[in-house]
């Protein structure tokens, strides 16, 4: 029996020096090769989700004559403002790089889809009659970067920027001089947009799912039409016109679950 014991134990102290050669340790050193493990946030990754945004519009109109391309006068037909608010489902592809324990910087391009419309009657003014706005948003393409700390290993809060296309449609008809006028705004419109978000990794460790969650403001530019009522209007080259104008602010919020290719995890030496 004691034998027995003996052999046993030198054979596992053979197993053990073994391992330790095998690592690159000499013989009779302690073992320091213990590691932990810390969430990965560098890496490619593709989310969906779902979200919703108010849109604010400012819309105004003016009769306007011009003699020769220059503005003679100019009388305001009407001003409005009108919110709308709508929900989208939005699909994402990003890339982000933790270049410093506590920092990380990334990619993405996003697009949302789900249309919104609005339809809108305007009283009626001067020889303007029967006055009707529709208009509706398709989608929307967004391209932009992100830069955020962490605020534990496992929870990113980041700030967010960049640039925007939303497709658009819009439809002014009204009766003037006993006819019907119309006048489009097809378009893709573009934009820039800013926002803050934060992000957590689920699962503590061993999962490549994380939430996230994120505001945006968002501004369309500027879009003016001009349709020419009345050619000669008040002599040769003197046109009468009417111009409209449309400007949209969104402030959006969303919530999308992204799922990162790769290691979930990295290791780190146990200081």
């Amino acid at each position: 029996m004691l034998r027995t014991l003996l052999a046993g134990g030198a054979g596992a102290l053979v197993l053990m020096t073994n391992h330790a050669v095998a690592d690159g340790m000499p013989r009779g050193a302690p073992v320091a090769g213990v590691v932990c493990c810390a969430p990965n946030w560098t890496g490619p990754y593709i989310g969906v989700g779902v979200g919703g945004a108010f849109a604010t519009h400012d819309r105004s109109a003016r009769d306007i004559t011009e003699e020769n391309g220059a503005v003679v006068s100019a009388t305001n037909l009407w001003d409005d403002h009108h919110g709308r608010s709508n929900v989208f489902g939005t699909v994402t592809l990003g890339y982000d790089y933790q270049f410093n324990p506590r920092w990380v910087a990334g990619a993405f391009v996003d697009f949302d889809f789900g249309n919104r419309g609005d339809h809108t009657r305007f009283a009626d003014f001067g020889g303007f009659s029967d006055v009707r706005l529709s208009q509706e948003n398709g989608h929307a393409w967004s391209i932009g970067g992100r830069l955020g700390v962490l605020s534990s290993p496992s929870t990113l809060l980041f700030v967010s920027a960049g640039w925007t296309q939303v497709s658009t449609e819009a439809d002014l008809s009204f009766m003037f001089g006993g006819t019907e006028r119309r006048l489009s705004f097809d378009k893709q419109r573009d934009g820039w947009f800013v926002g803050t978000g934060i992000e957590t990794q689920l699962g503590w460790l061993g999962s490549n799912f994380s939430l996230r969650g994120e505001y945006r403001f968002t501004r369309l530019n500027d879009d003016e039409r001009r349709l020419t009522l009345t050619e000669d209007y008040c002599g040769a080259g003197c046109d009468r016109r009417l111009a409209v104008d449309r400007d949209i602010d969104v402030h959006s919020v969303r919530a999308v679950l992204v799922y990162k290719f790769g290691r979930p995890e990295a290791p780190v030496p146990i200081k």
